[in-house]
């Protein structure tokens, strides 16, 4: 199947709208604004929400899926790092999981802490109509989110979103993935030029 020029109008939209909050995300973090901790290591676990392209599959809409995202990340120096990403969403008629790493920039504002991450890694589909057939494919994720403070250990990942970009069965995905949940993070990094407070004898 030939991808229509409406698909690509839209993956290219959405490409687009996934850019801007990780273009925001890096001026944040150049302007360095505030003398905040950042946490050396984070893990994330919750529930992701995907609409999936299966129109490239000939689905005559697209598919609503639920799963779990699970993130580990570890920071290098003050606003930015490594993650890795590990997800899987489920419907009735397929599913479609990815494991994809990258860098990812933060930004902490009082209580919270921006961020954006662009990923690279595969994607797999499997999908029960008459038969059951699956793929695997590269796919390339561009997304970010917010997540705030509740203890010195944990966060609540407020949100997250993702423009995933997939090409599996030789066509063409645009899909678009929310996930909430809880973040456990350790470590500290202080920001370059700042001390901590000191009290006078």
């Amino acid at each position: 199947m030939v991808p229509t020029k409406t698909s690509f109008q839209m993956g290219s939209l959405t490409w687009k709208a996934a850019i801007v909050p990780i273009v925001l995300l890096v001026i944040c973090v150049n302007s360095r604004a505030g003398a905040q901790d950042m946490p050396r290591v984070q893990v994330f676990g919750g529930y992701s929400y995907t609409r999936f392209d299966s129109k490239s599959f000939g689905f005559a809409n697209q598919t609503n899926l639920n799963g779990y995202n699970f993130a580990p990340a570890y920071n290098l120096i003050w606003g930015f790092g490594v993650v890795a990403e590990l997800s899987g969403q489920y419907g009735s008629n397929l599913n479609f999981r990815d494991l994809a790493v990258g860098p990812q920039f933060l930004y902490p504002r009082g209580n919270s802490r921006f961020f954006g991450h662009v990923l690279i890694g595969d994607a797999r589909t499997l999908v029960q109509v008459a038969n059951t057939e699956g793929d695997t494919a590269r796919a390339v994720l561009v997304g970010g989110g917010m997540d705030h403070d509740i203890s010195p250990r944990f966060a609540i990942r407020l949100f997250q979103v993702d423009y995933i970009h997939s090409s599996l069965f030789n066509d063409t995905q645009n899909n678009l993935r929310f996930s909430t949940g809880l973040v456990y993070h350790w470590g500290k990094i202080r920001q370059k030029g700042h001390r901590a407070p000191t009290q006078n004898p």
